[in-house]
């Protein structure tokens, strides 16, 4: 049973499954909170004039009062009220998503321009600017809060010659938009950030004719290689002050479930749990990008792929929680309508993980629009009759001719 409530109804006990906007428009981690307190009464009056409780999964000595509010809800409610709910909750998820793309391309540069500064600081053997790292991470972490796909989005502006770089960021955000997905606190998800965002700064001590090879690695070249996170770590762990967690995550990332990982040779729950997080995020994102010596796969070929992998490699239980968090269509998948158009994914429906806002690239003809069109898939004009939308197919990159990284850094969306 799910009863809208006005918020001066709220009491105790109830637990509220949804909000009058989506829940990346306020300050609250999780999408589902059980309520406590005054003040956790007091936080939905101050951003909501009605919420959504869920009486399966409230204390049961407030089933009256739900019963009773149910009752007048179902004297008050109309179908078309329904739809005109659903369209402004559509509309709102949208509008929260282009409004944080804006806040969140300002502290994407400076992150890239943070992070080359760190690694050419390191090759020159100078120390690592850790105070600026933290404060980037923690605007990383407040981006994705609010709004966590427009960080996401950004993820997908990759490129094979800036590869090191671009790929530390990249597990950052991601790294922090999975903590969030878990319900990771705020000094947690930064400790994941910030260890995501230095996890290859050892990299910088390897030789460049290993680092950007552009073929496989001899085997004792790739000794070499695996010599980076501890490399790292002592790099890191001389400036005393780096976070123990942050640390290990440096110098254990590339540690496997089945011990045969490196350096350590760790396995199960031997490996930190944050460290599990960045690993299986840094695996992600270096599959997904153009690299010296392999091209990318798609992000949905990605996921199922570590999901083979996951009796060697990865903890089963993570490797689905990150799968539910990223999504059935990942955001940065191509993906092929039912009427012929062809679009990315550049954020999942708070609602409806089937129904995803996607910016579309071409119309049913082929024809590419001048300026993509940001459309939210669960507004309801989308969802029936004759201009009724749907994901149809997932393209690989053979079977489409544009560049992602130019669409997202032209930020021409209509």
């Amino acid at each position: 049973m799910k009863v809208k409530v006005d918020v001066s109804q709220l009491k105790i006990g109830m637990f509220v499954s949804e909000l009058d906007r989506p829940w990346t428009e306020t300050s609250f981690l999780l999408q589902g909170v059980l309520i406590e307190s005054a003040e956790d009464i007091y936080s939905f009056q101050e951003i909501c004039e009605y919420v959504y409780v869920d009486g399966e999964k409230s204390h049961e000595s407030i089933y009256p009062h739900l019963r009773s509010l149910s009752t007048l809800e179902r004297s008050t409610d109309t179908s078309a009220n329904s739809v005109e709910h659903e369209s402004a909750m559509a509309d709102r998820e949208q509008h929260a998503f282009q409004k944080e793309l804006k806040v969140a391309r300002k502290v994407h540069t400076r992150t890239k321009e943070y992070i080359d500064k760190a690694l050419d600081d390191v090759r020159l053997g100078n120390a690592v600017d850790t105070d600026s790292a933290k404060e980037l991470v923690t605007e990383i972490a407040k981006s994705i809060t609010r709004s966590p796909h427009a960080m996401v989005w950004l993820t997908n502006m990759k490129e094979r010659d800036e590869y090191t770089s671009i790929h530390c960021m990249n597990v950052c955000i991601l790294s922090v938009s999975f903590g969030r997905c878990l319900g990771m606190d705020k000094s947690e998800l930064e400790i994941l950030g910030l260890g995501g965002l230095l996890h290859d700064i050892g990299k910088m001590r390897v030789p460049l004719e290993i680092l950007n090879k552009p073929s496989k690695l001899t085997f004792d070249e790739f000794e070499v290689m695996k010599t980076h996170p501890v490399q790292g770590y002592r790099m890191l762990r001389e400036q005393n002050d780096v976070p123990s967690d942050v640390l290990d995550i440096v110098k254990h990332h590339h540690e496997r479930r089945n011990g045969k990982g490196y350096p350590s040779q760790l396995n199960g729950d031997e490996i930190n749990n944050k460290t599990r997080i960045v690993a299986i995020v840094d695996v992600y994102d270096a599959i997904t990008s153009d690299r010296c010596y392999h091209d990318a796969i798609s992000p949905y070929d990605a996921l199922r792929n570590m999901y083979e992998w996951v009796k060697e490699d990865f903890d089963k239980e993570m490797i689905e929680q990150f799968i539910k968090c990223l999504g059935i269509y990942p955001i940065g998948c191509v993906v092929k309508l039912n009427l012929g158009h062809v679009g990315i994914i550049v954020s999942a429906s708070e609602k409806s993980k089937l129904r995803p806002i996607i910016l579309l690239v071409s119309n049913s003809k082929g024809e590419t629009f001048p300026k993509p069109k940001l459309i939210n898939l669960a507004h309801p004009k989308w969802q029936s009759g004759a201009q009724k939308l749907e994901v149809k197919s997932i393209l690989s990159k053979n079977e489409y001719d544009f560049n992602i990284k130019d669409i997202i850094e032209s930020d021409n969306i209509m």
